[in-house]
C-alpha cells in the first residue's frame, strides 16, 4: 500500500511539472529576497499551470493566517520568486533550486517542502499543516 501511495505522489508531482508549462502566468510576480528570521520561498517560472498558482496562493494565506503578528514585525516573510527573472538567479543559486519549489529558510538551514506543498496545494488546511510543519522544523 506504502509503495501504491508514494508512486501516486511521484506521478502527481510529474505531471504537475509537466502541466506547468501548458498555461501562461497573467501576472508578474517581483523577485524579492526577504531578510526576516524564517523565510518562506516559492520558486515559481513564468509559465505556471493552476496547481502552480493554488501552491502560491494557499501558501500565502497559510502565513498570513499562522503567523500575522511574525510578518507584521517581520520576523517572518513570504516571498514569490520567478526562476525566469535574472534578479532571482543568485539566491535560487545559493539555496540550490532549479525548478518549482517551496522552501522554509532560517539562516543557513532549509527545509524542502515542496512534494508535500504540491500534494496539499488544492487543499487550504492541508497546506496550513505543511506551512506549520515546515517552520516547525526549522525553528527546532
Amino acid at each position: 500500500m506504502k509503495k501504491i501511495i508514494l508512486f501516486a505522489a511521484v506521478l502527481a508531482i510529474i505531471a504537475g511539472s509537466i502541466s506547468c508549462n501548458n498555461q501562461a502566468d497573467k501576472k508578474e510576480h517581483p523577485a524579492e529576497t526577504a531578510t526576516a528570521d524564517v523565510n518562506v520561498y516559492y520558486f515559481h517560472f513564468t509559465r505556471r499551470c493552476a496547481t502552480c498558482m493554488a501552491v502560491e496562493e494557499n501558501a500565502r494565506k497559510a502565513i498570513e493566517s499562522l503567523y500575522p503578528n511574525e510578518l507584521n514585525t517581520g520576523e517572518y516573510s513570504f516571498a514569490s520568486l520567478n526562476l525566469d527573472d535574472a534578479g532571482t538567479k543568485e539566491i535560487a543559486d545559493r539555496l540550490g533550486v532549479g525548478g518549482q519549489a517551496l522552501i522554509v529558510v532560517r539562516g543557513e538551514k532549509k527545509i524542502d517542502i515542496t512534494a508535500s506543498a504540491w500534494m496539499a496545494a488544492h487543499d487550504p488546511e492541508k497546506m496550513k499543516a505543511e506551512i506549520k510543519s515546515g517552520i516547525d522544523k526549522i525553528l527546532f
